[in-house]
């Protein structure tokens, strides 16, 4: 009896293929779009993690350090020193370059201690090492693919070239970082012996919160990228907006078509209803009519979701954010695939249900 009623639903929508493919691509539209947009969300994440160390950073108070616009003067060390602190690593963030095309997130690092607070593995040449000669820097995988350049190659940061001697990966937004020795990066600057965050380590005498002197505070590491990710968080915000109204909008198409489909072969199902369908079959001939229409325009959404996720990047401060279709994100958007289809197809089968076998057999 099912299968009947399958067969019957399938055969509807190809006699009206036309009006069919028209409403896979109204479901298309915002599966499309609900894809990027959480494809985009976990690029975001992906790139920007939650730290979760026990490390803390000292910064600018309001700044976001660990990318740009922190300046902290040399003896802000001695503080933290008298006040506990047991490891104490000055480094330098910021961001070079004249537009987004060229901008490079510069990261100056002690030879000596940098790789206590960052792990990262060499994908070529080697790391810096305490007795470095000046301008040789280690580069991030993602800023060695967008500027072509390798171990061994030479990258122009500020008008000055520096030597690669070496490509790494973490796997967050430090793989589009130029890293050279503290001192270089003062140099390059012109700050002196300033510097823009401080590493500690937490529970040594000072805590997340607190204010110092020189206008900084101390904040847990990883915060900036929490603020990166805030920066996107209104425009993310618009376009589910955009989204889930297209989505709304979908489940009404779909089920005025599904109930136009009902009226215009009423006589049918009503012969079918009195030969002893019941109305589980006549509720499974519009569900499936909803599954294959929205499972078409699933596939295609997808498709669409996958090209736009390949061919666009946005980029801002040197980095590049792509979409990441993570397993989360693909399932995300198959369970609103099926609220669409259970939303749009909900409503005529209540109608059909309602309606009156005598009336519909009688009806002209």
């Amino acid at each position: 009896m099912l299968t009947s009623m399958l067969r019957l639903g399938l055969e509807t929508l190809a006699a009206r293929w036309k009006v069919t493919l028209l409403m896979v691509i109204i479901i298309a539209l915002p599966l499309t779009g609900y894809l990027v947009l959480e494809a985009y969300r976990a690029g975001l994440a992906h790139q920007f993690p939650e730290v979760g160390s026990d490390l803390l950073v000292v910064q600018s108070s309001g700044s976001m350090g660990e990318f740009y616009g922190s300046r902290l003067p040399a003896d802000l060390s001695t503080e933290l020193k008298n006040r506990g602190a047991g490891l104490v690593i000055p480094e330098i963030h910021t961001v070079t370059g004249t537009s987004p095309d060229n901008a490079i997130l510069l990261r100056g690092v002690p030879l000596e201690s940098y790789a206590q607070i960052e792990e990262f593995r060499m994908l070529a040449g080697r790391p810096l090492l305490t007795g470095d000669a000046p301008r040789l820097t280690m580069i991030g995988v993602k800023l060695a693919e967008r500027r072509k350049v390798n171990a061994g190659d030479y990258l122009e940061i500020r008008g000055r070239r520096f030597q690669v001697i070496g490509v790494f990966s973490t796997q967050t937004y430090a793989d589009y970082e130029a890293w050279v020795s503290l001192p270089d990066a003062q140099i390059l600057l012109g700050w002196g012996t300033d510097v823009s965050v401080y590493v500690i380590r937490a529970n040594q005498g000072l805590r997340a919160g607190e204010q110092l002197s020189f206008g900084a505070s101390i904040v847990p590491q990883g915060t900036s990228n929490g603020e990166i990710v805030k920066e996107w968080k209104s425009f993310l915000d618009f376009i589910a907006t955009i989204t889930y109204t297209l989505g709304l909008a979908a489940m009404v198409a779909l089920s005025n078509l599904l109930w136009r489909l009902v009226w215009m072969h009423r006589h049918e199902l009503a012969i079918l209803r009195s030969l002893g369908f019941g109305q589980g079959a006549m509720s499974f001939y519009l569900v499936a009519q909803s599954g294959v229409i929205t499972l078409l325009g699933y596939i295609l959404g997808s498709l669409g979701a996958f090209l736009i996720g390949a061919l666009t990047e946005t980029r801002a401060a040197g980095i590049s954010t792509q979409a990441y279709f993570s397993p989360q994100v693909l399932a995300a958007s198959l369970l609103f695939a099926i609220l669409i289809a259970l939303a749009g197809s909900s409503v005529p089968v209540w109608q059909i249900s309602q309606s009156n076998l005598t009336a519909l057999l009688r009806d002209e």
